[in-house]
C-alpha cells in the first residue's frame, strides 16, 4: 500500500514537472524573469539566430532582447560566434 502511495506521488511530481518545463516550439523562447535561474544568463531567441533574450533583474519585466553583431548565437556555447563557427541545433530536445 505505502508503495503504491509514493508510486502516485511520484508520478504527479513528474507530471507536473513536465508541464512547466515543456519546450514550446510555437514560442518565441522568451524566458520567465521572476525566476531568479534565468538571471543574467543569455537565452536562444527562437525567432532570429542572431538575437537572443537577457533577464537583467528578477522582476516581472519583459527579458531585455540582446543582438550578435555580424554573428549568430550559438545556444551551447551561450555567446555570439562566427558564422563559420555557428550551427543549426532543434529548439526543443
Amino acid at each position: 500500500m505505502k508503495g503504491a502511495l509514493v508510486c502516485i506521488c511520484l508520478a504527479l511530481f513528474m507530471a507536473l514537472y513536465g508541464a512547466e518545463y515543456v519546450c514550446n516550439r510555437d514560442s518565441n523562447n522568451e524566458p520567465d524573469c521572476t525566476n531568479a535561474s534565468n538571471l543574467l544568463v543569455p537565452i536562444r531567441n527562437f525567432y532570429d539566430p542572431t538575437r537572443y533574450w537577457n533577464c537583467t533583474s528578477v522582476s516581472n519585466m519583459p527579458a531585455s532582447v540582446g543582438r550578435c553583431n555580424g554573428t549568430g548565437f550559438d545556444p551551447t556555447l551561450m555567446k555570439c560566434v562566427n558564422w563559420t563557427e555557428w550551427k543549426w541545433t532543434p529548439y526543443c530536445p
